[in-house]
C-alpha cells in the first residue's frame, strides 16, 4: 500500500506544514530536562506520526512508539512508561518516547490515565512527543502542560506537489483534470491522497465515476435498504459520501454523521417497531462484526484494508436486511422521544447543578453517583417537601416530585 510504501522517514521530504515542522525541530534540538513535552495536534493524515518518527531518525534517537489509547488507565500507562523514564539510553543511544492518540486515554478520575500522564511529563528524563487528533476538552489539562503545535490538512498546492513527486517516482502520468479530481477527493489528507493515486493508477478507482455523484448519507441508507441486488447496493456505497471512522476521537460532528456503521445502526434501532426481535439481534450482531473490523484497521494502522470495508459490510448485511422497511435516522431513538428526553435533561441538569454544591461535588459526579441513590432514599421516605436553602426550593421540589413519579 502506498501509504506505507511512501511513508516519510526523512525530515527533508515532507510537504506542507512548514512552520509546525520547523517549530517541532527547534523544540527537540533545544530539549533539556524540564522542557515541556511536545503535543502535535491535527486531523488524521496530516503527517504527525511520520514526522515524529523522522525527527527521531534525524537526531539519532531510539524511538519508542506507543499508542496511548491502548493503555487507557493509570496502571497500564505506569507499567509501560515508568521503566522508560528511568533509563536514558538503549545500546548507548538517546530515547525519544512517542505517545500517539493521547486523546484516546480515559479522562475519568477512576481510571486516572490522563492525570498520571500529566504528572509524569513534568520532569521527564527523556523527550516526549505526543499526538492527538483534536483539541477536545478532555485533554485541555494536557494541552496546558505541553508545547502544542498544530498540523493542518495540506493545501491543494501542497497536495499537487506531493502528487507530482509520486508520479515521478512511479514513472506514471495523469492529466491535469484527473490530478485535480484526486486532490479534491483527498481533502488535504496525505494518506487518502496516496491511496487514491495508487487505486487510480492500478485501475481500482475511477474518479470520473464517483467524484460527481456523491450521495448523501440519508440517500445512501435509504437506497441501500431498497436495493434489489448486491451489485446495486455496492454501487450505492461507492457513490455515496460515507466514511468509516473510529469512534474514539478526532472527528467533527459533520464527519461523524457520515459514519456508515453508525448511520446503519441508528436507522435500524430507530425503526425497531418495524423489525422483529430476532431480526434485530441478527442484524446488530453482524453490524458489530463490521465495527470490530473497522476499529482493528484504525488500531493497527492497516489503512490498505479499508478498501475491503464495503465488501465486508455487504457480505454481512445485504441478505439479512432485504425487505425491511428501514428509513434513515440520524438518531438511534425514535424521534418523538427526543423532545421528552431533552426536556427531562434540562430538569435533571438543574437538579444536579443546584444540589451538587450541597454534596460537595461537581454536577457530573452528582448525576453519576448521587442522584439515583438520593431519589431511592426519598422514595422510601415518602417525602413531601425538602428545604434546600436556595431561591429555587419550590422549583426543585417540583422537579424532584416528577422524578419520583417516574420511579413508581
Amino acid at each position: 500500500m502506498w501509504s506505507e510504501k511512501y511513508r516519510n522517514n526523512s525530515v527533508d521530504n515532507f510537504v506542507g506544514n512548514e512552520k509546525p515542522r520547523l517549530d517541532a525541530l527547534k523544540w527537540i534540538k533545544n530539549w533539556m530536562k524540564g522542557t515541556k513535552p511536545l503535543l502535535l495536534i491535527g486531523p488524521p493524515g496530516t503527517g504527525k506520526t511520520s514526522f515524529a518518527i523522522s525527527m527521531a531518525n534525524f537526531l539519532n534517537y531510539d524511538l519508542v512508539e506507543l499508542n496511548a489509547s491502548d493503555f487507557r488507565n493509570k496502571v497500564n500507562l505506569e507499567s509501560i512508561i515508568q521503566p522508560l523514564l528511568s533509563n536514558t539510553s538503549i545500546f548507548g543511544k538517546k530515547i525519544l518516547l512517542f505517545l500517539d492518540e493521547v486523546d484516546g486515554i480515559s479522562g475519568r478520575d477512576d481510571y486516572g490515565g490522563l492525570a498520571f500522564l500529566i504528572s509524569t511529563l513534568k520532569n521527564s528524563n527523556i523527550p516526549i512527543v505526543m499526538a492527538a487528533n483534536s483539541k477536545n476538552t478532555k485533554i485541555k489539562e494536557l494541552i496546558k502542560n505541553s508545547k502544542m503545535i498544530e498540523f493542518l490538512h495540506l493545501s491543494p498546492f501542497s497536495c499537487y506537489l506531493l502528487l507530482q513527486r509520486l508520479l515521478k517516482m512511479e514513472n506514471r502520468s495523469l492529466d491535469l483534470d484527473q490530478k485535480l479530481k484526486l486532490i479534491e477527493k483527498s481533502k488535504g489528507d496525505i494518506r487518502t491522497l496516496l491511496n487514491l493515486v495508487q487505486s487510480k493508477l492500478q485501475g481500482e478507482y475511477d474518479s470520473s465515476k464517483t467524484l460527481h455523484k456523491n450521495l448523501s448519507v440519508e440517500d445512501c441508507i435509504n437506497l441501500f435498504f431498497s436495493a434489489e441486488n448486491n451489485s446495486e447496493a455496492k454501487i450505492i456505497l461507492y457513490q455515496s459520501d460515507i466514511i468509516y471512522i473510529s469512534p474514539k476521537f478526532g472527528y467533527t460532528p459533520e464527519e461523524r454523521i457520515k459514519d456508515i456503521v453508525y448511520a446503519i445502526f441508528s436507522s435500524i434501532v430507530a425503526n425497531e417497531k418495524k423489525i422483529s426481535s430476532m431480526d434485530m439481534a441478527n442484524i446488530l450482531d453482524r453490524l458489530s462484526e463490521v465495527d470490530l473490523y473497522v476499529n482493528k484497521i484504525f488500531k493497527n494502522r492497516n489503512w490498505h484494508l479499508l478498501r475491503y470495508a464495503n465488501d465486508i459490510l455487504l457480505s454481512k448485511l445485504f441478505e439479512v436486511t432485504r425487505g425491511l422497511p428501514v428509513k434513515y435516522s440520524q438518531y438511534n431513538i425514535p424521534f418523538p422521544l427526543i423532545g421528552s428526553i431533552f426536556i427531562r435533561g434540562q430538569s435533571t441538569r438543574m437538579i444536579g447543578k443546584t444540589l451538587s454544591k450541597s454534596f460537595h461535588t461537581n454536577s457530573s459526579d452528582f448525576g453519576m453517583f448521587y442522584f439515583l441513590p438520593m431519589m431511592n432514599i426519598l422514595k422510601d421516605l415518602h417525602y413531601s417537601n425538602l428545604f434546600f436553602n436556595t431561591v429555587d426550593d419550590e422549583r426543585l421540589n417540583e422537579l424532584i416530585s416528577k422524578e419520583l413519579d417516574r420511579l413508581k
